[in-house]
């Protein structure tokens, strides 16, 4: 869903419920696999001129970005859809940061350190200070991990396996988990801890993000208004401890409509927007430059294996061999995503595993070629041969989901089914993301850390609760996974997380539609440098320059 999800999670990721909701920075197709250092044209970058445009140091008095969706807070603890990361990590850090490709790399802390497989270790930088003037300090890091612990907090399920976080010295920071985590050298990013001020958060409490409290962080931006159903406003962050940004004042629209927010580019009202589907992009291609890159962010069905007519597998194979995923793939979004075979792509495996050996073990998933003889056969084996009616519900951030939907619909009716598709605002759509409230959901997921365990922990194992809309429990998927957790090093922990995802594929608890790409738009003049999958998880805003001459 980070890509959206909210509550408590026990040991595992919610992201689920998050990223989800496709309000990001794109939902277009994949490409190349990331290596183990960091390409040049990060993931297949590709511009749609043609040209990789070069940035220069020439300011930039004022940036208008439209955004498909407006947002309910600007607190991630409360709402984390993607767009939310968009906003918050220009004005917050976490203790380390996520580059464009993948790479874990310095934040507040400018060094860290494993002494063993239980504890980690953080080492401030000196330099840095909250957009009010005032030092980071211990202190306020300390405070803001207790406040993602906290139980009304959507980050908590990520702390439940600590044991302590402890100041140990002027500038560091102890963490001792409670049993290995391999997975915990993600947690003090930005998908899970934003740090604030000690002070803002005891006066603020229960009010952070609102339009009359905002944030306070130490990043390369402050915010100084939000409404709610309408824009984001901020200034540059005179304090930052990094390089001043080119950008002076940035306005991020809130412009649900498309062909609104075309004109709105065409008048000049806007210099850009984020999260372009491949059909609208199309349409911005003459209007301005845009570059288009692989997110590693995927689109499923979400089955409810719990509840009718899900329980029956031969209802999820018939749905499966239903829906024309080529199709999809190639009319909806134009040759610009790529048909999915599990919930992680090829990309996230960084350097746990090969190439090779992903391509190996991806190419013995089930395919589930679209056929409807195979899905009447697998209807009429099952207890609901004479057919069935359900919705299926899509945010209106996402209309390549809705368009989806209704190719399903019309391959369902031929069976007898009748699927009635719904939109709903990407705020309602988040909300509805709970397991057991419907039998069908979308999963539409942008992952924030390079780790394929995010997708894995959130939605195959049978303890996370809060994000596994399937209700999926395998005895040896779940065993892989806590495998993976106990083991250090990367190619095991990467096996076994294989393990766990080829063990899950024949149960067809998510059938897996694409892996998208990232379209973002910016007028001639501007170039986005950098467009990564995780180009918007961190201070993106800094990498809009004017085009060098």
């Amino acid at each position: 869903m980070h890509a959206e999800p909210n509550g408590q999670y026990g040991r595992i990721g919610r992201r689920g419920v998050l990223r989800a909701a496709g309000a990001g920075i794109g939902v277009l197709a994949v490409s190349a696999i990331l290596s183990a250092c960091a390409p040049q044209r990060p993931e297949g970058a590709e511009a749609s001129d043609g040209t990789a445009a070069r940035g220069s140091d020439t300011p930039i008095d004022t940036l208008t970005l439209a955004l498909p969706s407006s947002l309910s807070t600007l607190d991630v603890s409360r709402e984390s859809g993607i767009l939310n990361y968009v906003v918050a990590c220009l004005a917050q850090e976490s203790l380390l940061s996520v580059g464009p490709t993948g790479k874990l790399g310095p934040g507040l802390a400018e060094s860290w350190k494993q002494p063993d497989a239980r504890t980690y270790v953080y080492t401030l930088r000196r330099d840095a200070k909250f957009s009010d003037g005032t030092p980071v300090t211990t202190d306020d890091v300390l405070a803001s991990v207790e406040a993602a612990r906290d139980t009304g907090s959507g980050l908590a399920y990520a702390w439940a396996d600590v044991a302590s976080v402890k100041a140990t010295g002027a500038r560091e920071i102890t963490v001792r988990l409670k049993h290995p985590d391999a997975a915990f050298a993600w947690t003090p990013t930005p998908g899970t801890l934003l740090i604030s001020s000690k002070a803002f958060l005891a006066r603020n409490k229960g009010k952070v993000g609102t339009p009359g409290t905002l944030l306070l962080g130490s990043g390369p931006y402050r915010v100084t208004s939000f409404a709610a159903d309408d824009h984001v406003a901020l200034e540059r962050n005179d304090h930052w401890w990094g390089e001043r940004p080119s950008v002076r004042s940035l306005k991020l629209s809130f412009i649900p409509d498309a062909g609104t927010r075309l004109v709105a580019m065409k008048s000049g009202s806007v210099d850009g927007a984020l999260n372009l589907p491949s059909d609208e992009a199309r349409g911005w291609e003459r209007e301005a430059r845009v570059t288009y890159t692989g997110d590693r962010s995927v689109v499923a069905l979400a089955f409810d294996t719990a509840r009718a007519p899900f329980d029956d597998v031969h209802v999820r194979k018939a749905f499966a061999h239903a829906a024309d995923r080529a199709g999809m793939t190639k009319g909806i979004l134009h040759g610009r995503a790529e048909v999915a075979s599990t919930l992680v792509s090829p990309d996230m495996w960084g350097d746990l595993l090969t190439a090779d050996a992903v391509d190996a073990a991806y190419d013995k998933l089930p395919a589930w070629d679209f056929d409807l003889d195979l899905a009447r056969a697998e209807l009429a084996k099952s207890a609901h041969k004479d057919g069935f009616t359900l919705d299926l519900t899509y945010p209106s951030s996402g209309p390549q989901l809705g368009k989806a939907a209704l190719v399903l619909a019309a391959s369902l009716k031929e069976l007898g089914i009748t699927l009635n598709v719904k939109e709903a605002t990407l705020e309602q759509w988040i909300a509805g993301l709970v397991p057991g409230k419907k039998p069908l959901q979308f999963l539409w997921y942008y992952p924030v850390t390079g780790d394929p365990a995010e997708l894995t922990n959130a939605y195959l194992d049978s303890g996370a609760t809060p994000t596994n809309l399937p209700h999926y429990d395998n005895a040896a998927v779940d065993g892989a996974l806590a495998a993976a957790r106990k083991t250090v090093d990367p190619a095991a922990r990467g096996a076994h997380l294989m393990t766990a995802v080829t063990a899950s594929a024949a149960d067809l608890p998510y059938l897996p539609l694409w892996w998208a790409q990232t379209a973002t738009a910016v007028t001639k003049d501007l170039v986005f440098e950098e467009p990564g999958p995780f180009a918007l998880v961190g201070p993106w805003a800094t990498r809009v320059k004017k085009t060098a001459a």
